[in-house]
Order: C-alpha cells, then sequence, then structure tokens
C-alpha cells in the first residue's frame, strides 16, 4: 500500500478557493488538469471549460458545491506533495468570493459534537486504521457499504442542487415577471429586464450542468428542453424588445416551474428513504467491537469511532422522521391542490376529502407544543364546523387558511430535509476520503 496523505487538520480553517484555483493554474498543465479530473472521477467535459484557468475555477466550483473540497485538497497533495495546508488557507479578513456562496472549511474543532462532525471523526479515525496492516481487512470488509452510502449522499447533493437551483431560478422568473407587467406601458422595464435576464440564463446554465449527472435519468431531458426554449424566448424578447416572445418565454418558465421542483423534491425524498445509514451504522459497529479486543482498545480512535456509530444512528432516526412527515404533508398538499380547482363549483369535493384531511392533519400536529400546530388544530376545528354546518363562504375562506398554513409547515419540513441532505454531505466527504485508500 501506497503512503496515505495526513488527513486535514483539525479547526475550522476556511480555504481560500482563490489560492486553490490559481495552484492548479500554476502547478497543472491542461492535460495534467484532465488527468486529475478523471482521478476524481469528474468527466472534465461536464466542467464546459475549454482555457485551463476557466477549467481550474470550475473544478473547483465543482468540488465546492458538492461540500467535497477536502477530496480535492488531499488528490492535489497526493500529486503535488510539497503543497502545505497552510499554502491554502484565507488569510484572516481576507474576502473569497467562491467560499462568499457557500462556507467552506476544513473538519471542524473537536468541540463541535454535531452528529455529522462526530461522523465525520469517525470515518478519519477509519482512515488512519488503514495504515496498520492487521486492520485494513476489517475495515476494507465492509468497503460495500461505504461505497453504497457515499453513492446515496452523492445522489441526494445533485438534487439538492437542483432544488437549489430551481428556487433561484425562481426568483428570477419573478423578477422579471414583475417588470414584464408593467409593459408596453412603461419602456423603463425593458431596463430592469435587461439587468435580470443574464442572471436568469446563468441559473438555466447551472441547472444544464447539473442534469448531466447519472443521478438524473434520460427524461430529465425534456424538461431542461423546455428551460432552454424558455431560455431562447427570454434572450430574443429582450434584445429584440420584443413583449410576445418575452411572455412566450416566461409563460413556459412558469409551467416548469409549477411542475419540476416538486419533482425533483419528490426525487430527493426518495433518495432519502433508501439512504441505508443503519448498514452504514452496522458496519462500524462490527469495526469498533474488533477494536475493542486489539491491542488499539484504549485508543482514541476506538473512542472516535464508538462516537461515530451513536451519532449515526442518531442522524438515522432524524432522516426516517423527516421523510415520514413529508410525505404525510405531501400526501395533504396533493389532496388539497386537488380539491382547491373545485372549491368555485362547490364544497362537495372538499366535505368528501374532508373524511381524509381532517384526521391526517391532526396526527400531524398531535402531541405538538409549536405555534404551527397550535395554528393548525384551531383552524381544523373551525373548517370541521363550518363543513358540518354548509356556511360555504365561511368554508372557503377557512380553506385558504387551513391550505396556507399545511403549506407553510410543509416548506418548513422540506427546508429541515435539505438541511440534513447539507450536513450528510460532511459525512458523505469523509467517506470518499476512505474510499479512496481502499484503491492504494
Amino acid at each position: 500500500m501506497t503512503d496515505q496523505v495526513t488527513p486535514l487538520a483539525d479547526g475550522e480553517q476556511p480555504v481560500d478557493t482563490n489560492k486553490l484555483v490559481q495552484t492548479l493554474i500554476d502547478l497543472f498543465s491542461d492535460n495534467e488538469l484532465n488527468e486529475l479530473c478523471y482521478e476524481l472521477r469528474l468527466d472534465p467535459e461536464n466542467l464546459k471549460a475549454i482555457y485551463k484557468v476557466d477549467k481550474a475555477r470550475e473544478m473547483v466550483n465543482y468540488f465546492h458545491r458538492r461540500r467535497r473540497l477536502n477530496v480535492l485538497i488531499t488528490v492535489l497533495r497526493e500529486q503535488r506533495p510539497h503543497i502545505t495546508l497552510e499554502n491554502l488557507l484565507l488569510k484572516e479578513g481576507a474576502f473569497d468570493p467562491i467560499a462568499a456562496e457557500l462556507p467552506t472549511t476544513l473538519p471542524s474543532a473537536p468541540e463541535d459534537t454535531s452528529n455529522t462532525m462526530l461522523v465525520s471523526k469517525s470515518l478519519v479515525s477509519l482512515l488512519r486504521l488503514l495504515a496498520r496492516p492487521d486492520m485494513r481487512a476489517a475495515v476494507v470488509a465492509f468497503q460495500t457499504d461505504f461505497q453504497a452510502a457515499s453513492s446515496q449522499i452523492d445522489q441526494m447533493n445533485d438534487f439538492k442542487m437542483a432544488h437549489d437551483l430551481f428556487q433561484e431560478l425562481e426568483n428570477r422568473y419573478f423578477l422579471i415577471q414583475n417588470d414584464e407587467r408593467r409593459l408596453p406601458a412603461d419602456d423603463l422595464a425593458w431596463d430592469s429586464i435587461a439587468i435580470n435576464e443574464p442572471e436568469l440564463q446563468g441559473k438555466i446554465s447551472d441547472l444544464r450542468a447539473v442534469t448531466q449527472r447519472p443521478t438524473f435519468a434520460a427524461e430529465e431531458a425534456r424538461w431542461m428542453a423546455q428551460l432552454e426554449k424558455a431560455s431562447d424566448n427570454i434572450r430574443v424578447g429582450v434584445e429584440q424588445f420584443d413583449l410576445d416572445e418575452l411572455k412566450r418565454g416566461t409563460s413556459l418558465l412558469y409551467r416548469v416551474l409549477n411542475r419540476t421542483p416538486s419533482r425533483i423534491n419528490a426525487q430527493l425524498v426518495s433518495t432519502a428513504t433508501a439512504l441505508r445509514l443503519d448498514a452504514l451504522e452496522q458496519a462500524m459497529q462490527t469495526i469498533n467491537t474488533n477494536l475493542s479486543t486489539s491491542d488499539l482498545g484504549r485508543d482514541s480512535m476506538v473512542e472516535e469511532i464508538a462516537n461515530g456509530v451513536a451519532a449515526l444512528g442518531g442522524l438515522d432516526d432524524r432522516l426516517t422522521v423527516l421523510v415520514k412527515e413529508h410525505n404525510a404533508w405531501q400526501e395533504i398538499d396533493d389532496e388539497l391542490r386537488r380539491v382547491e380547482g373545485t372549491l368555485n363549483q362547490g364544497i362537495d369535493e372538499l366535505d368528501d376529502a374532508w373524511f381524509d384531511l381532517e384526521p391526517m392533519a391532526r396526527n400531524l400536529a398531535a402531541g405538538q407544543s409549536a405555534e404551527w400546530a397550535t395554528e393548525l388544530n384551531d383552524v381544523v376545528d373551525k373548517l370541521d364546523e363550518a363543513l358540518r354546518d354548509k356556511v360555504i363562504v365561511t368554508v372557503r375562506r377557512l380553506f385558504r387558511r387551513f391550505q396556507s398554513q399545511v403549506r407553510r409547515r410543509f416548506r418548513q419540513v422540506d427546508l429541515e430535509l435539505l438541511t440534513l441532505c447539507q450536513d450528510l454531505q460532511r459525512v458523505g466527504e469523509s467517506l470518499d476520503l476512505l474510499l479512496r485508500q481502499f484503491e492504494k
């Protein structure tokens, strides 16, 4: 086995991504950057960069967004051993434009007791164990489990990236759409649209890059093709001051925004449901049991691995609860969307659906002391009474209030699930570093 690169040091030491980009430019030729990409299992064609300077920056952006900078730095130091961590750290008070988009640090300090940090430290301890021939076999035996977890976390990350980009795209759409309403009465609206249009095009370009990942099936090209068409329409509309063309583009973009993000969110939840953190926990527990009977029984690595096993259980429990609640709110929201379109004709459809909706909502609020649960129970009581009394005007008003509260809570659970996905990226990074050593 070749010598291992020492795992990155502990401490909240931000990486200066500009220095990292410049290091790649200075120490690697264009062909060597391509080889580095393949070493990192990244197709250089996906970087969409022709010149070396752009390729280096796109590489750093790619790993930065995926919270895998430590993997890039580890491989970089394998290729160029003279590079030290001190060469790559951000000086105090300095500004890093890439890091401003997404905070990137080396592994956190020991006092960080979050579950993700404990799991990350535990996996780094396993990495150090690979240096011992008597322990290597015990760790490598679970390579398949580690690989599966890393792959699933990677897929969750892809869906989360697409989800976030759609949110940013939607923000740009609303800015353009609001200005569009001022036309043709106010020609100055074109100036404002011209400012936001390049940003919108950039988000569509970012989505195009994300959907080229293996995570996304071929059918994803359908909504991407619609985005491309909308992009072209909007660009032509802005360049030629053609309001009809602009409206065609924003209308098509709205249809994509109204359908696709929820589908991506469903795929994210499905992937999270399939994530076998329990298998990873069992693998590490078995390794820990073997270590307790070895001469490492009192070693600090054993304690770190034991802490990681317990933390994995906490992450798994949290993920299970969030996915279950997310699916429940999704079911209610789907039913509300179906009923919403019938309210103008009467309340019969809602009356029938309430047989299922009422207990579903109460079950989700049961045992909860948070403000959202109290408010939800209150509106459920009032809507239930209004439906019994057949007070149509009151029913419609309370339905809108109920729907609003459901969607607010649904968005909150969605945000918590996305945050957990982000937390799991740190675990995925540590798994990737560990898996690299299996190949040596």
